[in-house]
């Protein structure tokens, strides 16, 4: 019997009072799933001034993981938390404009140095603000 790996994944960090959650891969159905508890652990586990999610590295996203964001929404105003989208790839933003979650969230184009991971080394694709992307000729 063979074992798939997973296809998505979640960092998370506090800076001073952020919680920093960065998603990755697909956030599909299976990463609702698993990540969900995990995320509420997260969110429960002391009071934080914002939450932010990063959804630069996000390759993919369906239903289940627009449901996983406004999972996260709810929790964060339930605690009475600022919560912050940082704008991934646009296919993936594409997905969040065209069902209107877009306007849910207040969105930061990119993510504020002092929120980066240690040893963060800037992607020349995803960490330019969003419409910026290089193009040929």
């Amino acid at each position: 019997m063979e074992t798939s790996e997973p296809t998505f994944g979640l960092h998370h960090r506090n800076v001073d009072g952020t919680l920093v959650l960065s998603l990755y891969g697909e956030i599909d159905a299976w990463a609702h799933q698993v990540l969900v508890p995990r995320l509420t652990v997260l969110l429960l586990e002391r009071p934080y001034r914002q939450v932010v999610v990063d959804l630069r590295p996000v390759t993919f996203i369906d239903a289940s993981g627009l449901r996983l964001l406004v999972r996260v929404r709810r929790h964060a105003t339930a605690l009475d938390t600022e919560l912050r989208l940082v704008r991934g790839r646009p296919r993936v933003w594409q997905i969040l404009r065209l069902t209107g979650l877009d306007r849910c969230f207040t969105v930061w184009d990119v993510l504020p140095a002092a929120l980066e991971a240690p040893g963060h080394v800037p992607h020349p694709r995803m960490d330019r603000p969003f419409g910026m992307e290089e193009r040929a000729g």
